[in-house]
């Protein structure tokens, strides 16, 4: 599968480093030095992935994730210079699904590339044996071709929302620790806030859970989170 990648970053030395590596992988790349370049690429080129840096000319680049999240169902993987743990929640709360802190090694962005485009990948090479498992009333996932409805329309979860709700269904009454779960599903080299968690769950609960019932991801204070 030959993916797309588009590379937001308005130091263009670092946006010429960034997308020269990542021709040298083999991806497609175009670049976009501002939001505006970047959102009429965004409809153009329709990446698979966006490689997107929080300081940009015209809109800040929070905006921006929030546009993309919204608007596309694809990983967003944020480059900062910041080490601020808000910057980063916010973020993630906004729809990034990594990020990345400058200075960063080129090696590392490529690895983490390919930890979300394996997850983009699982999307094309899915069959229609299995069929769906229900999460609640209103609320039913079919693992095999990772599809979630909600009262029979397709909801759409980012790669690591439903990465996190795959795993929990699976392993439906067994309580994780939310340092487990960064494990289980983020990878044993993940080096993210546990905070990450809370963030992908409360989504997850925005988008699915029932007012009228209790939450699919039940909180044990202290502990974790279980799915009944």
């Amino acid at each position: 599968m030959d993916f797309k990648i588009l590379v937001v970053e308005d130091e263009y030395s670092i946006n010429d480093i960034l997308t020269a590596a990542l021709e040298l992988e083999g991806y497609k790349v175009e670049s976009a030095f501002s939001s505006k370049e970047a959102r009429e690429l965004l409809e153009s080129f329709k990446p698979d992935l966006t490689l997107l840096d929080i300081n940009l000319p015209d809109e800040n680049g929070f905006e921006l994730c929030r546009f993309i999240n919204l608007n596309y169902k694809i990983p967003i993987l944020m480059l900062t210079a910041r080490n601020d743990i808000v910057d980063k929640v916010l973020g993630l709360e906004l729809g990034a699904d990594d990020y990345i802190t400058k200075p960063f090694e080129i090696k590392e962005v490529i690895a983490r590339i390919k930890v979300a485009l394996r997850r983009v990948e699982k999307y094309s090479t899915l069959n229609d044996d299995v069929g769906f498992i229900k999460l609640n009333t209103e609320v039913s996932i079919n693992l095999e071709k990772r599809i979630v409805t909600r009262s029979g329309e397709n909801v759409r979860l980012k790669p690591k929302e439903y990465d996190l709700l795959a795993f929990l269904v699976k392993n439906r009454n067994r309580v994780f620790s939310r340092d487990e779960l960064l494990d289980k599903v983020w990878g044993f080299d993940y080096e993210g806030e546990d905070r990450t968690v809370d963030i992908h769950v409360r989504r997850l609960r925005a988008k699915l859970d029932n007012p009228n019932e209790i939450s699919i991801i039940e909180t044990i204070f202290g502990v974790g989170y279980v799915m009944r």
